[in-house]
């Protein structure tokens, strides 16, 4: 009764709008004139509306980059302010340690001026007197010299003499007569030899004075060497003494300069005292004035009392009366008081009541919000449903009139015939006449009395024809009044299928349909010709080609998608070539539809920019509603129905070592890949190849891209349209298989691709595991769907029960216990979230700019208290304003002291805690070619990953690269950045108390490495699939690929063997962060609408490794059985 009144008025509203139509028709015709008018300026206003903008844009970019600046001026402007203050201080101190050493300094000059003075003096009249007894000694010389010639001449004189003497001596014996010339000669040669020993003791006498003389002269030259020594000593010192006076004088002017600017500065000081000092004079007068205002006051207000006393008195007399009554009252009051606690306690029951009744009529009020939008919805479904019904009605009137017409002529064609029918048969059963003569017989038509009979025959075919296409538009008419009846049930109740798995055949079938929706509805093959075989699509019918043709142009869709080009927050699939987007790199991504893929890719996206997935079964079933009579189009819901074939090339490998790829045909048939040579096959040849994809006795793994290093040989063009099949059996008897397959475009990349991962996720095997790891994925933490799901970044234990979850929306807090989530207001999106527990601060990067940001511990504990409150208190952050556009960061503990290293796009921020200031300060920012993936904080430097690791010293910072390029065997890791290998994560996965040791994580492999960037492990871990996001839990590393999470665990150095891994399916798994308890993570988990927190713990892979081998032994028992 309800929809039959909405119906009625549905009719009279449809009645007026129609009354309302027309009259809007005659005001449309006005105003398209007027818009006409319009046109013109509305074209030449949008061109200097354009230009306005453009202006505008550019004006507020660059007021935007002045504010940046004048921001970053203030800050640096404050700290040099904190700095001069210090500076000030610490010159105050140094000018007075200054003024006292320059007294000393003076003082000590004046005392070693005078001291050498003195010295100078002394040794002036010292080399006075030796030039005095030089110059005696020169005299002395010259005598020396003189009295040696005379001796000469003495001696020379005795010779003489002595000659004389023996020519005398000679006479005498000669001259023996003549006695007395002989006494006169004996007494002159008696005089003579007086006369000689005289001089010959003059002699002896002045060769000792010349002795003496010499002595002294070799003594007085020692002296005089002595003395030329200690001059040239005491000349040394003078210098040096000048030197240092000079010296002394330079750090005096110095001293005097410096001493003037403190001068400068006392005098600016005292200025400044000065003003202060007035301003205290003016303070003192006017509090000297306020307080005579107030000693008048004080004097008004004595009278005043005086009065008052008065009164008191006549009031004391009035209060002894009161008094009683006070008594009565009081008593009044008592009985009063208990019944007001009653009331309050009424009151804190009924404001309880009313706090909850508030909650539960805001969740109403949602809910009833929700109702009418989806009553809304309902009403317009209705509508368009109606309008369907009433053209469906009108194409039924059309049908129903055509019949009865056709209707008519037949029965009047038939009418005519079993006339001519009856004609003929009165005519056959008449005898023929005998006629005479040799040609009188003649034969016998057999031809015409079977041909009556077909045509009454193909009459009667097409008569039952037209009765079953009655028949059939009967029942289309009854289906459409079904179909708008479970419409309108739809409207009410909506229900959304829960299933789990992220690729099913439904899935698989929309994308492929997706891809034929984008073209011209000339040119838009059938969803069935998709799915179908060629064999299949020759040999459909062609009927009706009306309906299809009407259904291909209202189905065609090219709406192109809006993508902006940035930097990725999170590590996701590229929905073109299937690879990893990597997390820190660049990535374009849809406004509108939210869809992500490399800047590469983006050309070849399909146009389906905000279709959804219905539409594709939509535009599937519509065509598979009157072609379901064709065997080759029938369609079924088990995946091994899916069939998919095409051209491909698949690599020469075994063929005489040739290197390329081959042209084959590939089949997907039921749950096997087949390869053969040529698309015309017979019905009993045999494929060259076939790959089976569901194993009874192992797991198939569906690889939607591959590493460039596993294709050495292969273009790097290629590369992106190749898809790996991979086998790993669980016995150790047969070894894996691997088949690459290289697709002509990405939209059959895609949907092979998505084909082949159904009919893998739909096999036995996968089931069971399926419930294995189901087991494996510990508890669910949280389930959201619909409106109330969120888009989770990153979570962080905040105590025993709190986990504080960043999501797009905003902050939240999780209690685990109760499974309930708490807004907590004041906050943006939150991307990463650290707590430093030295300053009870929550570091995070939030908001719109991504900007780093400190948050007290305190206010967000106040905030979680008081969330009960109808007002709760807002969480305000502390930003970094120079730090804004991070999507990185690390905090710790280097050389003792907190740090902070953040990435930006272009560049990476290393801030210190500077314990004065009470903040974190920018100590260093390095300039990156490639936007930083990974960072850890060790206890002397950092490591970072950009292109290549580099670690950053924190005393010079300066930036090395971390890997030893002497160590021969890391060549694949220090080159490769040219096989567009570049760094995920670096993990520290050491013991406490041990060696320091790092695994590096690339694209394809992982390293481990000591301190000082050398291999420390023979063996390089390998990711069976492409990693996503890399976390550890000591002693368990994590991988998070496409659909599924793989667990390894670490083992020590010493220990021997490959380490124990572990797969859990999981539909879109998302690293969160560490887990409360030990050994275990959070993840994120998305399929359809819905979103899981789950707590995956890393200790069950053991579990799961002997439930293996278990299995494995179960099988080969069962294996040698059988045989």
């Amino acid at each position: 009764k309800a929809q039959e009144e909405m119906i009625s008025e549905l009719r009279q509203q449809k009645f007026y709008l129609e009354t309302q139509a027309g009259k809007l028709e005659a005001q449309n015709r006005k105003l398209e004139e007027q818009l006409e008018k319009m046109s013109h300026q509305d074209h030449t206003d949008k061109n200097r509306l354009l230009e306005l903008e453009t202006r505008l844009r550019e004006v507020s970019l660059e007021h935007e980059e002045q504010k940046l600046e004048l921001k970053r001026q203030l800050t640096e402007l404050q700290l040099t302010l904190q700095e001069r203050e210090s500076q000030i201080t610490g010159l105050q101190a140094a000018r007075t340690a200054l003024e006292n050493q320059l007294r000393e300094a003076k003082t000590e000059l004046e005392e070693t001026t005078a001291e050498a003075e003195e010295e100078i003096q002394a040794l002036t009249a010292h080399r006075d007197e030796i030039q005095r007894k030089f110059e005696a000694l020169r005299n002395s010389c010259t005598v020396i010299s003189d009295l040696e010639e005379q001796l000469n001449q003495l001696t020379e004189d005795n010779a003489e003499l002595n000659n004389q003497n023996f020519f005398l001596s000679k006479q005498l014996d000669e001259a023996s007569g003549a006695n007395d010339e002989v006494v006169q000669l004996r007494s002159e040669v008696d005089h003579l030899r007086r006369e000689i020993t005289e001089r010959e003791m003059q002699l002896t006498s002045q060769k000792q004075t010349m002795e003496a003389l010499k002595t002294t002269c070799t003594m007085l030259e020692e002296q005089v060497m002595d003395l030329e020594a200690l001059n040239d000593e005491l000349l040394e010192k003078e210098r040096q003494w000048e030197a240092w006076r000079n010296v002394l004088g330079d750090e005096k002017s110095q001293f005097e300069c410096r001493v003037r600017e403190l001068q400068r500065m006392l005098d600016t000081e005292k200025q400044s005292r000065v003003r202060a000092d007035q301003r205290i004079t003016e303070s003192r007068q006017v509090v000297e004035l306020a307080v005579k205002e107030h000693k008048a006051e004080i004097l008004a207000l004595q009278q005043a009392l005086k009065e008052q006393k008065l009164k008191a008195e006549s009031l004391s007399d009035k209060l002894n009366d009161l008094e009683k009554k006070h008594a009565m009252l009081e008593m009044n009051a008592r009985s009063l008081q208990q019944k007001l606690e009653t009331e309050r306690e009424l009151k804190q029951r009924l404001l309880e009541e009313q706090a909850k009744l508030q909650q539960q009529m805001d969740l109403q009020k949602n809910h009833i919000f929700r109702l009418t939008q989806g009553l809304q919805e309902a009403l317009d479904r209705a509508d368009l449903l109606k309008t369907e019904r009433s053209d469906l009605e009108y194409q039924l009137e059309n049908i129903q009139v055509l019949y009865s017409h056709e209707k008519v002529k037949m029965e009047g064609t038939i009418s005519q015939q079993t006339k001519l029918i009856d004609f003929l048969q009165a005519k056959m059963d008449q005898p023929a006449k005998k006629k005479k003569g040799l040609f009188s017989r003649r034969k016998e038509d057999p031809s015409l009395p079977t041909q009556v009979p077909l045509q009454y025959n193909e009459l009667k075919v097409a008569l039952e024809k037209e009765k079953a296409r009655s028949a059939e538009l009967e029942e289309a008419l009854q289906k459409t009044r079904i179909e708008l009846r479970s419409a309108r049930e739809e409207a009410a109740h909506r229900k959304i299928s829960d299933h789990p798995h992220p690729s099913t055949p439904a899935t698989a079938r929309q994308q492929i349909i997706m891809s034929a929706i984008v073209r011209s509805p000339e040119h838009q093959p059938t969803p069935i010709s998709l799915l179908a075989p060629p064999s299949s699509r020759r040999k459909e019918s062609s009927t009706p080609e009306e309906y299809s043709r009407r259904l291909k142009e209202r189905m065609h869709h090219n709406i192109p998608h809006r993508f902006n080009v940035g930097l990725n927050m999170r590590a996701t699939k590229c929905a073109v070539c299937l690879d990893t987007v990597h997390f820190g790199r660049q990535a374009s991504k849809c406004l509108e539809c939210q869809v992500m893929c490399h800047p590469k890719c983006s050309t070849c996206l399909p146009a389906t920019c905000g279709l959804p997935a219905e539409y594709a079964t939509h535009f599937s079933e519509a065509f598979c509603r009157d072609k379901m009579n064709s065997p080759g189009l029938q369609l079924k819901e088990p995946s091994s129905s899916l069939r998919l074939e095409g051209w491909m090339k698949v690599p020469r490998n075994n063929k005489r070592g040739q290197q390329g790829w081959d042209r084959k045909y590939i089949v997907l048939e039921g749950t096997k890949v087949l390869i053969y040579d040529a698309e015309a096959r017979e019905a009993g040849q045999r494929p060259l190849e076939e790959f089976e994809l569901c194993l009874p006795d192992g797991d198939v793994t569906v690889h939607g891209a591959v590493a460039a290093t596993e294709l050495t040989n292969t273009a790097k063009t290629d590369v992106p349209y190749i898809l790996k099949l991979e086998s790993h059996p669980h016995t150790t008897c047969w070894p894996g298989r691997t088949l690459y397959l290289l697709a002509p475009s990405f939209p059959d990349k895609q949907r092979w691709v998505t084909a082949l991962e159904s009919i893998v996720a739909g096999g036995r095997v996968s089931r069971e595991k399926a419930e294995a790891d189901a087991k494996l994925l510990g508890n669910s933490l949280l389930k959201l769907e619909g409106e109330d799901r969120l888009d989770i970044n990153c979570t962080m234990p905040f105590s025993d029960q709190v986990v504080l979850v960043g999501a797009e929306e905003g902050l939240y807090a999780l209690n685990v216990l109760k499974n309930s989530l708490t807004h907590i207001p004041g906050m943006g999106a939150v991307f990463q979230i650290h707590l430093i527990k030295d300053l009870e601060k929550l570091l995070m990067i939030a908001g719109e700019e991504r900007a780093l940001c400190l948050v007290d511990v305190k206010k967000v504990k106040q905030s979680l208290a008081q969330s009960h409150l109808p007002a709760q208190p807002d969480v305000s952050p502390n930003v970094f304003e120079a730090v804004k556009g991070c999507h990185l960061f690390a905090a710790g503990k280097v050389e003792n002291t907190l740090c902070i290293c953040a990435a930006m796009p272009s560049k990476v921020v290393v801030l210190r805690y500077n314990e004065s200031l009470s903040k974190f300060c920018i100590r260093k920012e390095i300039e990156t070619s490639e936007p930083c993936s990974c960072i850890h904080l060790t206890t002397y430097s950092i490591i970072i990953g950009t292109n290549k690791f580099y670690e950053i010293e924190m005393k010079q910072y300066t930036l090395e690269e971390f890997l030893d390029k002497n160590d021969h065997t890391l060549a694949s890791a220090v080159f490769a950045a040219s096989t567009n290998s570049f760094p995920v994560s670096i993990i520290q996965v050491n013991p406490a108390g041990q060696r320091e040791e790092y695994l590096l994580c690339f694209h394809e492999f992982g390293v481990f490495v000591d301190s000082y960037g050398r291999r420390s492990r023979t063996d390089d871990l390998k990711w069976n699939r492409l990693p996503l996001a890399f976390a550890y839990r000591e002693p368990y590393l994590f991988v998070t690929h496409f659909n599924s999470l793989e667990v390894i665990e670490i083992q020590a150095r010493a220990s021997l063997g490959t380490p124990a891994r572990a797969h859990l399916e999981i539909p879109n798994p998302r690293y969160l962060g560490p887990a409360i308890s030990s050994g275990a993570i959070y993840l994120a988990s998305s399929y359809q609408d819905k979103l899981r927190v789950i707590c995956c713990k890393g200790n069950l892979v053991k579990e799961t490794n002997n439930e293996q081998q278990q299995q494995q032994q179960q099988h080969h028992r069962g294996s040698s059985a059988t045989r």
